[in-house]
């Protein structure tokens, strides 16, 4: 490279930062910009570390290791991304025995490759490592049986944007899973695995959960790893249990939660492994009706928007109260006026967020980097990868980018008010033990059309992320769980699953899990 090219590239990069280099200084930055790239190179050739894998993952099936055809008999719901049998030989308990799961595939499972819903990625991803949650699920002896589709880059709360395809709800063809979690929700929902974990970055389990009638956690900000998960934006990540009982989500809870000493998302009250609440004995315990005489039910009244809850679900939502006030529970209103503005503060956060971990940009954590996907994505993006992204990450691409460039000051301000807005529901969990609301506001929404414009798609998700996302960004512990079928709203003859959301003060999952068990030991939610 001559002298005046590499000038050339010089000012072009100073430019790209409003930065004019006088001419006679060109030859120092010329010079400092050398060393800076001589300790880059000499980084970049050096090993990088990955944990080493878990102990107890020895009987990787390799003949068992494939991808089902969408829609085919194996697949019907193109729920599935890949398929494996994974267990180990040297469990240390029984907690998950005779389970089996499926993991969000965004989870790192070592040998297994990574879709992340795209095809944007330069070749197959297969990652060198397992995630925490992996180690614990082998180690609490259960039996891994793939990976569950996701929804593109994890982006986006209606299950048509993966590039394998839209995941097909099981209640009814053609309607939405929800996102991004969908696969996880499918194949629990159909029976196809007992349970499975999904990740959650503005309502990703819950969603789902909700709306296939299943229980989906999301815990305490950083009660369970996200060591080994690939990551939007780590203040706002979560990954947690998707199941048919609220047993079954205890005993996963159970077995995955505790700090690592590696996701350094794990702040005060995270317990170290070895202390981890008893929640599968604890949930059942003392009976389960006992567990909530007495108790006090806040109804959030800016989680029943007026106009925009669906009337069959805000009915059987108030029916669904009536069970626990049976019980001998005592249900008022309670108000957190900052909550209508929740999902708009939380969409700064989101969008600006998301966006520097898309290109590569995030900084500031202590934690494990999956260094090997950063190389696979090729930053920066070039046109024909940004074409091939779904409608929900090219939005999130160009709202981010105008987010930085117009509004950079708005960003910290919006972090700012989330922290008060978990003051406020911190101030009204002293006056009731939970917070409850719809989990989302309608039910599943038919899948959009293959041909629907970009404005279409993204308002497919209408009504669902109103009153998870907060709870992101809060850190409170929050429970989906189904209260009934209703009627879709374009067309009264199909049933689909509505849900209840439990939210509780931090690390107080046990609560959420009681209330949530005897409501299940009194109705069969399918009837009610």
């Amino acid at each position: 490279m001559t002298t005046t090219t590499r000038q050339e590239d010089l000012l072009s990069l100073a430019h790209s930062v409003s930065f004019s280099i006088p001419d006679d200084e060109l030859a120092d930055y010329e010079a400092l910009l050398a060393r800076t790239e001589k300790t880059l190179e000499a980084v970049a050739a050096m090993e990088d570390y990955q944990p080493p894998l878990s102990p107890h993952r020895h009987l990787l099936d390799q003949s068992t290791i494939h991808l089902p055809p969408p829609s085919s008999p194996s697949n019907p719901l193109n729920a599935w991304a890949y398929r494996f049998t994974l267990t180990s030989s040297t469990p240390t308990t029984r907690l998950l025995a005779n389970k089996t799961l499926c993991l969000k595939d965004n989870i790192c499972v070592a040998n297994i490759p990574c879709l992340l819903g795209t095809s944007t990625l330069r070749s197959t991803w297969t990652p060198e490592t397992d995630a925490t949650v992996v180690h614990r699920i082998l180690s609490a002896s259960g039996t891994l049986t793939g990976k569950a589709v996701c929804e593109n880059l994890s982006r986006g709360a209606v299950s048509s944007t993966a590039a394998t395809g839209p995941v097909h709800n099981p209640y009814a063809r053609g309607y939405s899973v929800g996102g991004s979690s969908s696969g996880t929700a499918a194949v629990v929902a159909s029976g196809a695995a007992d349970m499975g974990l999904g990740c959650d970055q503005g309502g990703s389990i819950r969603i789902p959960a909700a709306l296939t009638g299943l229980y989906g956690l999301k815990p305490t900000a950083g009660l369970v790893p996200y060591t080994g998960i690939v990551s939007n934006d780590a203040s706002l990540d979560y990954v947690g249990p998707m199941t048919g009982s609220v047993l079954d989500n205890a005993l996963l809870l159970e077995a995955i939660a505790g700090a690592d000493g590696v996701d350094d998302r794990a702040g005060p009250g995270v317990p170290a492994v070895d202390s981890v609440v008893r929640y599968s004995e604890l949930v059942t315990e003392g009976g389960a009706a006992a567990r909530v005489r007495g108790l006090r039910i806040g109804v959030l009244k800016e989680g029943l928007p007026a106009g925009a809850v669906d009337g069959n679900v805000e009915r059987k939502f108030r029916d669904a109260l009536q069970v626990w006030v049976g019980m001998g529970a005592t249900v008022e209103e309670v108000s957190v006026p900052l909550h209508a503005s929740g999902r708009g503060v939380y969409s700064v956060v989101s969008k600006m967020g998301n966006h520097m971990g898309m290109l590569g940009k995030a900084t500031g954590r202590r934690q494990l980097m999956l260094t090997d996907l950063v190389e696979k994505k090729g930053l920066p993006y070039t046109a024909d990868v940004v074409a091939k992204m779904s409608v929900m990450s090219k939005e999130g691409l160009l709202s981010g980018e105008f987010a930085w460039q117009r509004y950079a000051a708005v960003y910290p301000k919006a972090v700012n008010i989330m922290r008060r807005l978990k003051d406020l529901y911190d101030e009204a969990l002293q006056s009731v033990d939970v917070l409850v609301m719809p989990t989302t506001l309608v039910p599943a929404n038919r899948l959009p059309a293959p041909d629907a414009t970009p404005l279409a798609q993204m308002d497919a998700a209408r009504g669902m992320t109103e009153n998870t996302c907060s709870f992101n960004a809060t850190g409170h512990p929050a429970l989906a769980m189904p209260i009934g079928l209703v009627p879709a709203t374009d067309d009264a003859n199909i049933r689909l699953p509505a849900s209840l959301q439990i939210v509780g003060k931090w690390h107080n999952e046990l609560t959420l899990l009681q209330v949530a068990y005897a409501w299940e030991q009194a109705v069969n939610w399918k009837e009610f």
